[in-house]
């Protein structure tokens, strides 16, 4: 499908309750829909690391997106209304890259009604150890029943790894029980010490 019809774009950017400005249905946008191509300037990633902030009060906002030539686009140079496109963990659109990968179209997932915001996960990947600071760091506010909490990728858990993950935290909550119970048993203890005192 085109990216656009006689009717004009398929989107009109203003503000987002989300962050910002975002990007929003101009009419009712039908699934598999390629709605605009992700544009700006391609960078390595190396020229993308030592790039200063687009915006220096909220560093942590990047219009970069990586693609599988191993070239970024940065959105912020150049770039076209999908910039402003935000990030949720139950997007209603998606990425898809052409056959020789040097370019990115939005793509809708699902039937998008006029109106509602068109969304896509950044799912960012960092090479640091993935930290609470830095979950913190990429915030996510999209409000999903599925949101993460971060904009970044979190990796996969295998099977074992979940298990060990549910092990853990019901061995902490044992803890924190036993804990608890010997704290109440200690407090009753200097409680009738007290009493017998008086």
């Amino acid at each position: 499908m085109s990216k656009k019809t006689g009717l004009g774009p398929w989107h009109e950017v203003r503000r987002s309750d989300l962050h910002g400005r975002g990007v929003f249905a101009r009419r009712p946008i039908p699934k598999g829909t390629y709605i605009l191509e992700y544009e700006g300037v391609r960078i390595t990633p190396e020229e993308a690391d030592a790039q200063e902030p687009t915006d220096p009060n909220d560093p942590y906002h990047t219009f970069f997106f990586a693609i599988s030539n191993g070239m970024i686009i940065d959105g912020g140079q150049n770039g076209n209304d999908s910039r402003f496109i935000n990030h949720s963990c139950d997007p209603n659109c998606e990425g898809h890259e052409s056959d020789d990968g040097d370019k990115v179209f939005i793509v809708a997932m699902r039937d998008i009604a006029q109106g509602e915001e068109l969304l896509y996960d950044y799912a960012l990947t960092i090479d640091d150890k993935l930290t609470k600071t830095l979950k913190k760091q990429y915030a996510c506010w999209c409000g999903a029943k599925t949101c993460r909490g971060t904009m970044l990728a979190l990796p996969k858990l295998t099977k074992q790894q979940q298990e060990q993950a549910k092990l853990k935290k019901w061995i902490k909550k044992q803890i924190r029980k036993e804990m608890r119970k010997k704290m109440r048993k200690q407090i009753r203890k200097e409680l009738k010490k007290s009493l017998r005192n008086t």
